[in-house]
């Protein structure tokens, strides 16, 4: 088999605070408001599906097992360890955390969920939640019995092509009027500590995890709360191409490549693993060479470029701005 690299059919997401901006993006024809687009994922609640080329109709479970040389390398999970996700928020998401490792594989049977938000736009003045003013459980579980947790919240300002790094364990919240690209773990355990006190059309709110959260919140000072990771950031800069290491952390790398024109070639991130590169803006060309067709690449588009390709060349003419992931 000749590895090329692969795109995925995006899987959408019906969520209460979803929209339907990005439903022209990913060619989505529904009524209902979308808030996730699940871009890349080998998550049984929701696993993508190849869409183009030899291997087309694979899911990305059955391309690990297949060819674990070409696109898993090796992997922190015995799955593909990464899953990407564009969200849109119309409304506010429910103030929530993630376990860690351990405590989601003791008490969920799936991982620990850090992952990051890349901001794409958003709204004048919007800002997320972004950590907590509880100095223990104690005073945690006493906001939550007197219906005053909004008072404990920390708020961040955001901006466009922003990064916002969010490890297991740090309370946080996206707020209505922002569309982003999250770049996490392979997981799906989210424990809900407020939904600003809203209920559905029978008159009913949604879950909360009370015990669960109190158990995986942070507690204490603003460095604290952000957990186990670092967030690093250097630019190289020169002509046409600006590119940035955004973070590292022991899950994931994240890097922005913004390609004004031309053309730019890339090593890959980790040698024996595959690269992955989310178009966030623009559109352009992925050149492997060694007689594999070149691949179109456009906004919203997720691809997984195989281990082998230890380069690549991106070309374009109006310019493109790339995330690239890799473990």
């Amino acid at each position: 088999m000749i590895a090329y690299p692969v795109k995925f059919a995006p899987i959408a997401q019906e969520r209460i605070w979803g929209g339907s901006k990005l439903k022209k993006w990913f060619d989505v024809n529904s009524d209902v408001p979308i808030g996730e687009y699940w871009v890349l994922s080998g998550h049984p609640n929701a696993t993508s599906v190849v869409a183009n080329g030899a291997l087309a109709g694979k899911t990305l479970v059955q391309l690990t097992e297949e060819f674990p040389e070409f696109y898993l390398g090796d992997s922190p999970q015995d799955r593909f360890p990464l899953l990407i996700k564009f969200l849109e928020a119309a409304d506010d998401l429910s103030v929530q955390v993630h376990p860690d490792d351990q405590y989601a594989q003791e008490k969920e049977g799936d991982f620990g969920k850090t992952e990051a938000w890349y901001i794409l736009e958003h709204k004048p003045g919007v800002k997320i939640v972004y950590g907590h003013y509880f100095k223990n459980r104690d005073e945690y579980k006493l906001a939550i019995k007197e219906k005053r947790v909004r008072e404990y919240l920390r708020y961040k300002e955001i901006e466009k092509d922003q990064l916002i790094f969010i490890p297991s364990r740090t309370l946080h919240a996206l707020l209505a009027g922002t569309v982003l690209i999250e770049i996490q773990q392979t997981s799906d355990v989210t424990y809900r500590v407020y939904d600003w006190d809203r209920i559905d059309s029978q008159g009913r709110s949604r879950e909360l995890h009370v015990e669960k959260a109190a158990d995986v919140i942070a507690y204490g000072e603003p460095e604290v709360q952000k957990g186990t990771g670092q967030a690093r950031y250097t630019q190289v800069e020169t002509g046409n191409v600006k590119h940035e290491h955004l973070v590292t952390c022991p899950y994931f790398v994240i890097e922005k490549v913004w390609i004004k024109g031309e053309s730019y070639s890339m090593e890959s991130g980790k040698k024996g693993n595959p690269d992955i590169l989310v178009v966030a803006e623009g559109e352009g060309i992925l050149d492997l060479g060694e007689g594999i067709a070149p691949l179109s690449l456009q906004r919203g588009d997720t691809v997984l470029v195989p281990a082998v390709a230890e380069k690549y060349r991106i070309h374009t003419k109006s310019g493109i701005k790339l995330l690239r992931t890799y473990y």
